[in-house]
């Protein structure tokens, strides 16, 4: 049985900040609270961990806020000097609208995470929803829908099925006896996000005013850019280490607008990110390593080193480690620590791989490139580079026809990762619906034509998807007494 999860989560001042109305998004934290971050870290708190290591609630809030938890911290604090903690809570009240002393910012409402008795729900306070605990479900249980994915993932006309099926289920009594289930809401309009997109959508960072970004910044204490699930350690054939995310072309998007092209290695899906979200790098370059042999076999052929893959279908060789930034950044800053980064820092990662060994390049090479897509491809299962089936890009190649998966299929298993009171939960994209409030309906009007919401537990990021695509679904069931309306997020 998991641990409950029943104490008062404070949010942070810095929360409190931006829940109200401000005029600017914030900004990435300072060099002195990141410095101060990663000291907890060291120390053993994690983001999103249990009552008393909690990197945020238990070790960063007491440290440069003086916010103390009901419970103590199951760990010695770590020694941060008073000018270090100082410095790190001037950037904060700098960043929250010139606030000023942060002790004279509103403080948020607390939030309260209430597991049931028999572990399957989580009542949100702040939201005025019950959240179910497992978050991914649908890889266990269709409820009769088709269409879902064996890792629980499935385009958005089916979540609304799906979710429908959970209402039906029992003569019409639901699911765990709740026929009310909808799937999470996002606001038209949100003061907290980052970015407003071309028809007025906001999105990007920081985006609290949606019911999982609640949950995500306030609720669980996250920080983009940072996952709520740790890193896939795995084996793929040759490769390792690949991250069940997307990873970055260097082609840019038909429109500007929408960044570069990227890939999905959770589904299949090939699509745009704008620059700067934070993605997953796999680097590449054309041809093959002296010494692997020439042969007429099409299959996957590995170096004598392990180090590097060559794909003799896309004629190109990859880095065997899938997330090599991880480990390795050459001296690059701005890479997250688990390994993604955006797409300008992807582009001087891979300057600095060709840059390293005194000039020599990694590995002996000095044209290592991230992969390219085609402009138009047929092979895609939606119009010009877009969709599932890619063939014609580097990436698409190694998924579909090297490593044989299928549209829909993740490189690796799903999570299993237990966040806060969650289980199950997925380090990618889940579906979102528009709704003013947690407890609002959702609309049947997405943002824009053929696009619905969605937030990434990978990182913290909200935007709008192609409802072809296929993402991760959480539910809840309002909860707000008769008469009187659920409170906004």
């Amino acid at each position: 049985m998991r641990l409950k999860w029943e104490s008062l989560l404070s949010a942070s001042m810095i929360c409190a900040a931006i829940g109200v109305a401000v005029n600017a998004p914030l900004r990435a934290q300072s060099a002195p609270c990141q410095q101060i971050r990663t000291a907890c870290k060291n120390a053993g708190f994690v983001q999103g961990g249990p009552i008393g290591e909690r990197l945020v609630l238990d070790c960063f809030n007491p440290i440069v806020l003086g916010q103390m938890p009901k419970r103590p911290a199951s760990r010695p604090l770590p020694q941060i000097g008073l000018q270090l903690a100082a410095a790190c809570r001037d950037s904060l009240s700098k960043q929250s609208n010139g606030a000023g002393d942060l002790s004279q910012l509103p403080v948020a409402d607390a939030s309260t995470l209430i597991v049931s008795q028999d572990d399957l729900t989580v009542h949100d306070t702040r939201l005025a929803v019950t959240w179910l605990a497992d978050a991914n479900l649908a890889a266990k249980q269709s409820f009769g829908v088709p269409n879902i994915n064996k890792s629980g993932s499935m385009d958005y006309a089916t979540a609304v099925r799906w979710v429908a099926a959970m209402n039906a289920l029992n003569n019409g009594a639901g699911f765990l006896g709740h026929n009310n289930w909808q799937l999470p809401t996002a606001p038209s309009t949100d003061k907290t996000c980052q970015l407003t997109g071309p028809h007025g959508e906001p999105f990007g960072y920081h985006c609290s005013g949606s019911a999982l970004g609640s949950l995500y910044y306030v609720s669980l204490g996250l920080q983009e850019p940072d996952s709520a699930v740790a890193n896939s350690e795995n084996h793929v054939g040759p490769f390792q280490n690949f991250q069940p995310y997307l990873y970055w072309s260097k082609s840019p998007a038909i429109d500007p607008k929408q960044g570069f092209v990227s890939f999905s290695f959770s589904s299949g899906f090939q699509g745009a990110n704008v620059m700067r979200n934070y993605l997953h790098v796999l680097p590449m370059f054309k041809g093959k390593l002296r010494g692997v042999p020439s042969t007429a076999d099409r299959s996957l052929q590995v170096d004598t080193s392990g180090k590097t893959v060559y794909d003799p279908i896309a004629q190109v060789t990859w880095l065997a480690d899938a997330n090599f930034a991880a480990s390795q950044t050459f001296g690059v800053a701005g890479i997250n620590r688990d390994g993604s980064m955006d797409h300008n820092t992807a582009l001087l990662w891979v300057k600095a791989m060709n840059e390293s060994d005194g000039g020599h390049g990694y590995l002996g090479r000095t044209d290592w490139d991230l992969p390219d897509t085609e402009t138009s491809d047929p092979s895609c299962s939606m119009k010009g580079f877009t969709g599932f089936g890619c063939t014609g890009s580097a990436m698409g190649s190694l998924f579909y026809r090297q490593i044989g998966l299928h549209p829909g299929d993740s490189v690796v298993p799903p999570s299993e990762a237990n966040v806060g009171p969650f289980y199950n939960v997925q380090p990618y994209l889940y579906w979102v619906c528009a709704g003013d409030a947690a407890a609002s309906p959702c609309r049947l009007n997405g943002p824009a034509d053929g696009f619905e919401w969605n937030f990434s537990f990978g990182n913290g990021f909200q935007g709008t998807n192609l409802v072809g695509n296929n993402l991760f679904v959480m539910v809840y069931y309002t909860d707000a007494p008769a008469g009187q309306p659920a409170a906004k997020p």
